[in-house]
C-alpha cells in the first residue's frame, strides 16, 4: 500500500470524523453521518473523496501510519540492555499511546480483512517478530536469521508475546473489561512468562 500524501486541513477533517465513526459503529456508517459529524455538506464531502472506499483508505492508512518510532529498532537490537528489560520498555511504549478509537478500528479493520494482507504482516514481522527471534536465538547460541531463515513456528512463537500483549487492550477498549494493573504491571507479567520458556521452546524448533 503506498503512502498516501499528507491531507488538506478539509481532508483531514472529514478523516477524522470518519475514523471516530467507523471506530464506534463499523464501516457500515453512511457518508451523510460523516458529513455531519464533520460539519460539511455530502456534495462537499463527495468533492474531498469520490467514493466510501477512498475515503476508507484514508482512514486505514491513518490507523497504520504514525505508529512506528525509529528508536524501537535500535532498542531491540541494544545488546547491553538485558532482553527483558527490552521488551518490557519496548512494549509499554509501543501499547501505551492506544486510545480507545484506535483499538476498536483496528478490530473493526481486521474483520474487514486488512490484517492479512501482505504489508500488514510483512511489517509486523520484520518490525517486531524477526527482532525478538533474533535476540533470543542470539542468547541460545543459535545462528542469526541472515544465517538460518527464520522458521514459520519461531514467528508463532513470538506471536505468542505480542499476542498476549495486544490483548490487553483488546480486553480493555473493545470488550469493555477490567483489566487488572497498570499496562507496565501485565507487560512485565508477560515478558517473563515469555522469557521463561521461549528458550526451551526454540532449542526444541532447532533441535
Amino acid at each position: 500500500m503506498k503512502t498516501p500524501k499528507a491531507p488538506s486541513p478539509a481532508e483531514q477533517n472529514v478523516i477524522d470524523a470518519a475514523y471516530d465513526l467507523f471506530a464506534a459503529d463499523g464501516f457500515e456508517v453512511p457518508l451523510s453521518a460523516i458529513a455531519k459529524k464533520a460539519r460539511i455538506t455530502p456534495a462537499k464531502l463527495g468533492m474531498l473523496f469520490p467514493s466510501k472506499k477512498a475515503l476508507v483508505d484514508r482512514v486505514i492508512a491513518q490507523l497504520f501510519a504514525g505508529r512506528w518510532r525509529s528508536e524501537w529498532d535500535v532498542l531491540l537490537a541494544e545488546r547491553t540492555i538485558p532482553l527483558e528489560q527490552r521488551l518490557i520498555r519496548f512494549y509499554v511504549e509501543y501499547r501505551s499511546g492506544m486510545r480507545a478509537a484506535d483499538s476498536r478500528l483496528w478490530t473493526r479493520a481486521g474483520l474487514i480483512g486488512v490484517h492479512k494482507s501482505g504489508k500488514f504482516s510483512s511489517q509486523l514481522a520484520q518490525r517486531m517478530l524477526i527482532p525478538i527471534i533474533r535476540e533470543l536465538r542470539h542468547a541460545a547460541g543459535l545462528p542469526a536469521p541472515e544465517t538460518r531463515p527464520v522458521m514459520p513456528l519461531e514467528l508463532e512463537l513470538a506471536g505468542v508475546l505480542h499476542g498476549a500483549i495486544a490483548f490487553i487492550n483488546t480486553r480493555g477498549h473493545v470488550f469493555g473489561m477490567t483489566v487488572h494493573g497498570t499496562l507496565a504491571e501485565i507487560v512485565g507479567i508477560n515478558v517473563r512468562v515469555f522469557l521463561a520458556g521461549a528458550p526451551a521452546e526454540l532449542q526444541r524448533l532447532h533441535a
